[in-house]
This record gives C-alpha cells, structure tokens and sequence, in this order.
C-alpha cells in the first residue's frame, strides 16, 4: 500500500514551487483582509454605544442571511461583533482558494498530461492525488497559524488565545472539507471545468442550506458543512466539535477521493460521460458556436446557479420587511401606510447590497471564458483553428462576445429571481419592489460587470500571465462594497473599483453620466484588446 504514496513528499514540494505565487496572493489577501480588519474593529466598535448601534442590525434577518447566525452575550464585545461579520464571509473566500488550488493540482494538470508524464517515472498511483491534498493543509495550516497570531496581537477587547485559535483553525479544516471535495470531484469528472462546475455547484447548495437554515432555524445550520464554523463561536462558549467534525469529514472525503483514483483511468472520470453525435452539427460552423459547444454546460451551469441564489434571497424578502407582522402596535400608531413605506425601504436597502453580489458573482463566467482564450491557446487547441482560414479577430471577438452575453444572461437572470420571488413572498404586496426598482437595479450594475470584461480582454491581449490580478481586483472591489459601510471605509477606497463607480441601486437612482463613459471604457478596454492580440506572438504548445 505504500508504493501508491511513493514520492508524495517530492510531488508536494514540485506542487508548492508551482503554485507558489498563486498562494503567496492568497495568503496575503485573506490574512491582510482578517489581521487588517482586526486592528480596525476597536476603533470602530470600541464601545458599547458603538456595540449597541450594530447588534441588533446584526439579528436582523437580512445580515443573518448574509453574515450567519451567531450567538453574543447582552453586552457582546468587540471580539464576538468580529466573529459575526467576519468568519463566514472569510470561510467562502477560502474555501474558494481551496477549490481553485486542489482542482488544479489534479484535473487541470492531468488534462495537460502532466500528470500522464509524472506517473510514467517512479513515481506511486495516489501521489499526485496525496500532493494535492498535502499542498491544501500546508497552505490552510499557514494562513491559521498567521490568523492566531495576528488576531492575538490585534489588541481587540474581548479576544482570547482559544478563540483566536479556534477562529484560524476552524476556518482551516472547514474550507480544507470544501478543498478535499474539489478532489473528489476531480475524480468523478472527466475535464476540470466540469470538476470546477460540480463542486462550485455543492457548495453553492451547503450556502443556501446555510442561509435557510440560519434565518428560519439556526438548530438545523448543522446540515450544512459552511455552517460549522458558526458552531465554533470562537468568542462566546467556545465550541470545538464543528474543528473535529471538519478533520472526520476531510479524512473521508480523501479517502474517498483515493479510492476512486485506484479505479479509474487515468485521463477520464469515473462518472462515464455522454457520447457525442455521429456527425458534427451545422451549427457547429464558427469559432463562437465551438466555444458554446464545449462550455453549454458551465454557462448554463452559472446561469442556474445564481438564479437559485437569488430566489433563495427573494424567499426571505416576507422576514426582512416584516415590521406589520411584529409590530402590529406600530400599525395603530403610524398607520398601515406609513409602515409599508418602512418595509418597502428595508427591502430596497436589502436589495441594493445583493445587486452588488450578483454584479460581482456575475462578472465570473464572463472573465472565464475570455480567459478560455489564453488557456485554449497555451494547450494547442487552436492549432487546428488557425489552421483555417480564420483570422483572430473573428476568434477574439468570439470568446469575448460569448463571456459578455452570458454574464449579461447571468445577472439578469440573478436580479429577475431574486425580485420577482421575493415579490411573490410578500404578505403585503405593498411593501414589494416596483418595475422601475427592477430595472435600475439592473442598469445600475451592468457597466461594472462589462468594465471587468474589457479589463480581462486587455490583458489577455497584451500581458495573458498576470490575469489573476484581474481576480484580486474583483475580490478587493467586491469587499470594499459589501463590507464598506459595516468597515467604515472612506468613500475612496470604495470608489477604486468599478463595482463603487455608480450608485447603489435602487437605493439610489442610476448616475447615468457614470452608466456612459463606464460603457465608453468598457468598450475602449476590449479594443484594446483587440489591437494586443493582433500584435502578441501566440503562446502555443
């Protein structure tokens, strides 16, 4: 049995080296974005005045939602306001690190034949596999280790060595489960975009039970493996079953992963997939049409998935605007009007921070399939294009059209399920958002999205090997937005990424001037482009 672990320790080195600037961005975006905002929170919630004003926001249903259901004591400190706005949101980002590292550790360097070509030497069958999932604790283990430290020495009131312990390692084992689920995914899968999708896919469904759950019947969050690390309140009876339950599930998981690695081949998943037609389609007569061919399946796969996301968020629209439910003295005094005027506003409020998270999810698939160009290019699956009679301008537009349509698709989508849903959920239809609140919800947003695209086109026209930086842009933006206000950021840090250039809507109504040259730059970015890819020597295999 130890032939098939045979130089897992040198393939885990190999696997560190590759990867070693991808995990140095990460270490330094989420341990700076949690030590960070450490030494912040005392100056922002340093009192109980300031305590007081944000607990109650944060038992509404709508940040419980967002943020989890956490418990804190009457006179909660600044420690256990951290722990609930910050744990949850940081687990998803690492646990997204984790799934982009382990799936391309596995599927992607075996869909190059990498791995083909490692496992040729002496080299054992589950060591690829076991790097991997090597690569993955070393990784979690030093961003925990950076957590306890750097929460300790924050000098917030109401931490404890435990607790800033428990905060890092738990965050640790529960993304580690996510991580290992990638690599078991990568197994099932026949190709790492249909690994990516399935996992993506889980944990979407481990948010929503979270979600759920936390709203309607926090008892019941332990369904979800995302929930654990609520359980773990680090600052508040401080619980460690959700770690050891984390550690079981990853064990399984591996062991699962390793069991079906022995059993199928090596370059296909276990999961047999479909056969193709017999003969090509017509339709199959351009570069564009391919592309939708090959990636149908994950473009549809996003388009669905955040639109069960926001109609899971629109379900909850009945708890968030419930002031006549509850305060039905309230009613007698101001009068029915008055109150469906409140409520309408606390859903529009609501609302105008989830615009900003589709927007942002939104722009994903699109960024992707411009980025498939680079990535279709380096593996030599151009070769045969440009065998052709086929220019690059025709192809470059074609990935680039393709991404923009479906995040367009996407967020549309995403913003139609979330409102109309959430209309449909309402006691009172009153309180619901009108037409024109649906529209400048959408319009609001759209030139953010489309600024992201031309940003991703410029650089694979030009500089292909720094496109993660587009990513880093996109979370950095995404943070500044959605936790400025709970942060107190300055008004310019929230305005230096496309996603604070415009208004929040519908809040507020759409900056139109903003709405145009956004446009304008978006298109300038993508020509941009254009003019790079005609230029740059291409990077084939």
């Amino acid at each position: 049995m130890t032939t098939h672990f045979s130089r897992t320790g040198r393939l885990t080195g190999l696997a560190l080296r590759r990867d070693r600037f991808k995990i140095l961005i990460w270490i330094l975006l989420l341990a700076g974005l949690m030590v960070g905002v450490a030494y912040k929170f005392t100056d922002i919630f340093g009192t109980q005045h300031e305590i007081a004003a944000i607990k109650d926001t944060l038992k509404s249903p709508a940040m419980v939602a967002l943020l989890g259901a956490f418990k804190f004591t009457n006179n909660p400190s600044t420690a256990q306001i951290f722990s609930t706005e910050m744990v949850v949101f940081m687990a998803i980002a690492q646990i997204i690190m984790n799934i982009m590292l382990g799936i391309h550790a596995t599927r992607g360097e075996e869909d190059q034949d990498i791995t083909e070509l490692v496992r040729s030497r002496a080299v054992g069958q589950l060591a690829p596999l076991s790097a991997a999932a090597l690569e993955l604790v070393i990784v979690n283990a030093i961003i925990a280790v950076i957590y306890g430290a750097g929460l300790g020495l924050s000098g917030m009131h109401g931490i404890t060595t435990a607790g800033n312990w428990a905060v890092g390692i738990g965050l640790a084992t529960v993304s580690l489960v996510f991580g290992l689920l990638g690599l078991v995914a990568a197994q099932l899968a026949d190709h790492s975009a249909s690994a990516t999708g399935l996992t993506y896919g889980l944990f979407g469904l481990a948010y929503i039970v979270r979600m759920i759950t936390d709203v309607q019947n926090p008892d019941y969050t332990w369904w979800s493996p995302l929930g654990w690390v609520e359980k773990i309140s680090p600052y508040y009876h401080l619980n460690w079953l959700p770690i050891a339950l984390s550690l079981i599930t990853a064990i399984i998981l591996f062991v699962l992963a390793a069991s079906i690695n022995l059993r199928r081949d090596l370059n296909a998943g276990a999961l047999a997939t479909r056969p193709g037609r017999r003969t090509a389609s017509g339709f199959l007569r351009g570069p564009a049409s391919l592309l939708w061919r090959r990636e149908h399946n994950v473009i549809i796969g996003w388009i669905i998935g955040i639109a069960v996301l926001g109609m899971t968020y629109g379900s909850i629209y009945n708890t968030v605007g419930d002031m006549l439910k509850t305060n039905p003295t309230m009613q007698q005094v101001f009068g029915a009007n008055v109150l469906h005027e409140a409520n309408h506003a606390m859903l529009v409020n609501f609302t105008s921070t989830l615009v900003v998270l589709m927007a942002a999810v939104a722009a994903i698939p699109g960024i992707q399939l411009v980025y498939k160009l680079y990535s279709d290019e380096t593996n030599g699956w151009l070769e045969s294009l440009y065998a052709r009679p086929l220019s690059r301008t025709r192809l470059f537009f074609s990935y680039v059209i393709t991404g923009l349509l479906s995040s367009l698709v996407t967020f549309i989508g995403a913003i139609s399920s979330l409102i109309f849903v959430g209309n449909a959920t309402l006691d009172h239809p009153k309180d619901g958002l009108t037409m024109f609140e649906f529209w400048q919800s959408i319009w609001g947003q759209l030139p953010a999205i489309l600024v992201f695209i031309g940003i991703a086109a410029t650089i694979i026209g030009w500089w292909p090997r720094i496109r993660s930086l587009n990513w880093l842009y996109l979370g950095l933006g995404f943070i500044t937005i959605y936790m400025g206000g709970m942060l107190k950021l300055p008004k310019w840090a929230q305005h230096l990424s496309p996603l604070g250039w415009m208004n929040k809507v519908p809040t507020h109504d759409v900056e139109w001037a903003n709405f145009c040259w956004m446009l304008a730059l978006s298109l300038a970015l993508i020509l941009l482009g254009w003019w790079g890819y005609r230029q740059r020597d291409l990077h084939m295999s």
